[in-house]
């Protein structure tokens, strides 16, 4: 294996330059971790209405799509660190919001082409592309389906990264004909499911290397409870499956720095914190006091364990405790907690937005962190919340599992609460105990410190995806072979 490995990290977002959720950060994050040590790492999203950064032109090609086609520009952004690629074609680009339009697996298919015939005309020689989630996953059916014609695609090594297993980008077999591989291919053990093209089956089915965004969520996916019809596909390739935390920047979410906060703190002044918590209450219009604040960052969808949440915030006002939200989505549940917040005057806010910088100051504010989730693959928000000293309460699924540690059952070592049954009972018995476990200032204080002492950073999942590069290769070299 080559001493610097070129990478193309093939994402459908990117921060900050355009983003959504987390995969939007990971693509941010990770490939300039790897750029630090020593990975020759390029990331090639899909243009945008609302990406606004100044970009160069590099080059522009026709994308042959079934029996049309399609012009793709490529531009190159101006400034930063990592360099960044942006796939451009006005009729499938030329608009806002990343996901959602009902044409999702037209201009996805475009963009795996597009980076397909970039990659084989201009940028022949990268050791591995990784990709990430459906929207990428057709790129590997392209690469390996097309290695007879282009010899010198059986070079490149494929790591492909799930970072949501209920979204598969499923679509007619009309999907599929676009890509220009033979009807040879849409077959159960290829990229067929139940009569419709799977794309990130076909990631699945043609990676060297699949990985998940956590160790347990590796293992939960091979499930019929989480596998969301993929649990047999992905037993079949279970020993190419791997599980990495992701990480967050560190420098990015810190107390010390955050100008979007009331007060800084860092360890040494965590008591500044309360400042944040009175702040907090004055802006959402709480009752000033030290009653503990529970909070909620979150997309409002039915896998959050949103059913819980709702459950729970009345015994949270009874037992003494303030509860604040902020997110959207699905309008059942926005209308749920706003009737919530009517109910319970001055001890519930209710904030239905995205707001980058109220969240921040929600984790320093705040005293615990709410996250029920059924079924959280990583998740952010519980390693953002512990580094503003806010206490974690998750449920034991995916990530939440492998990045908190239960405090009552590893008594002076945990960084926060973790439940198993999933039941409202089982998660408003645990936040009773966790209030009780707050009366104990200087038990809680010292809870606070682990948990902003977590090394959340990319630097550890950065050394473990190096290790699986170099993996991916011998696996590649052997296939070959």
């Amino acid at each position: 294996m080559k001493s610097k490995l070129k990478v193309l990290f093939v994402a459908a977002e990117c921060s900050p330059i355009i983003k959504a959720g987390g995969l939007g950060d990971v693509a941010g994050e990770l490939p300039a971790k790897l750029r630090e040590r020593g990975a020759d790492v390029c990331v090639v999203i899909p243009g945008n209405k609302d990406i606004k950064i100044p970009a160069r032109y590099k080059t522009d090609f026709p994308v042959r799509m079934g029996s049309r086609t399609e012009t793709c520009i490529v531009r190159e952004a101006a400034e930063s660190k990592v360099p960044i690629w942006i796939i451009d074609n006005y009729h499938y680009f030329g608009r806002s919001g990343i996901y959602g339009h009902s044409d999702d697996p037209e201009r996805f298919a475009f963009f795996c082409l597009a980076v397909f015939e970039y990659i084989k005309t201009f940028e022949p020689n990268f050791d591995i592309v990784h990709l990430n989630d459906w929207h990428t996953a057709p790129l590997a059916m392209l690469i390996r389906e097309n290695e007879k014609k282009t010899p010198s695609l059986s070079d490149i090594s494929i790591v492909y990264t799930i970072h949501n297993l209920e979204y598969q980008g499923i679509s007619p077999w009309d999907i599929f004909t676009l890509f220009g591989v033979s009807g040879d291919v849409f077959t159960a053990d290829k990229v067929e499911f139940f009569g419709s093209f799977n794309a990130m089956k076909a990631g699945i089915n043609y990676a060297d290397i699949i990985t998940s965004v956590s160790k347990t969520s590796a293992i939960q996916m091979q499930t019929a409870e989480f596998g969301f019809g993929l649990e047999g596909v992905l037993k079949n390739r279970r020993d190419s499956l791997r599980g990495v935390v992701n990480g967050i920047n560190p420098n990015v979410w810190n107390p010390e720095n955050d100008e979007a906060i009331y007060v800084r703190y860092n360890r040494e002044t965590l008591h500044n914190k309360k400042q944040n918590k009175t702040g907090l209450q004055k802006e959402l219009g709480l009752e000033i006091c030290d009653k503990p604040v529970c909070c909620v960052v979150s997309r409002l969808v039915a896998n959050k364990g949103l059913d819980l949440l709702e459950g729970a915030v009345p015994d949270i006002i009874r037992e003494g405790g303030q509860f604040v939200l902020l997110g959207s989505g699905d309008k059942f549940y926005e209308e749920t907690f706003l009737m919530l917040k009517k109910r319970f005057p001055g001890s519930v806010s209710v904030n239905i937005e995205f707001n980058s910088q109220k969240a921040r100051r929600i984790y320093a504010g705040s005293d615990i962190l709410l996250m029920p989730s059924r079924y959280e693959p990583c998740g952010l928000t519980q390693l953002i919340a512990m580094r503003y000293g806010t206490i974690p309460v998750v449920h034991k699924t995916g990530g939440l599992a492998d990045t908190v540690t239960d405090e009552i059952s590893n008594k002076g070592s945990g960084n926060g609460f973790v439940f198993s049954k999933y039941s409202l009972d089982t998660f408003t018995d645990l936040i009773r105990k966790v209030f009780s476990y707050y009366r104990n200032r200087e038990d809680w204080t010292n809870l606070m410190l682990r948990a902003m002492s977590r090394d959340s950073s990319w630097d550890a999942p950065a050394g473990e995806y190096l290790e699986i590069y170099g993996e991916a290769v011998e696996k590649n070299k052997r296939r070959k072979n």
